[in-house]
């Protein structure tokens, strides 16, 4: 009997430990700079960049959409892509963690934010489009 109550306490640890690491898998996570490369060019994700539009027409990642942080209608845009995988940056990534935490309050499903944010970009060596 004791052994098997043990047996039922294991299965119960694993079955928790299954399942947070199921929902960890989901939500928006930070990435590298060579990771946002990658996702930017596989063209499977929409790239958003958070900055001011005068930020923004100083230069840019190819492909980028400008969605301002700073506006009161940011997150009622950013719903779009709620159900749908997209990667964002901003210029140092203070803003795009503040998002992130939102996002994941709001329970977003797949988002990916540039580490560092676009500095990170620049010290990469990858270019920009103006």
């Amino acid at each position: 009997m004791k052994n098997l109550l043990i047996l039922f306490a294991l299965m119960l640890g694993l079955n928790f430990s299954s399942n947070a690491q199921t929902q960890s898998a989901t939500g928006v996570k930070t990435i590298s700079a060579q990771e946002f490369k990658q996702k930017a060019d596989s063209g499977k994700y929409p790239t958003i960049d958070i900055r001011t539009a005068r930020e923004f027409e100083a230069g840019h990642i190819k492909g980028a959409i400008n969605i301002d942080f700073y506006k009161k209608d940011f997150y009622s845009k950013m719903e779009a892509y709620k159900n749908k995988p997209f990667i964002y940056y901003c210029r140092s990534g203070n803003r795009t963690g503040q998002a992130k935490r939102k996002f994941n309050q709001m329970k977003f499903k797949e988002g990916y934010e540039l580490m560092r944010g676009i500095i990170s970009w620049k010290r990469a060596g990858f270019g920009f489009v103006k």
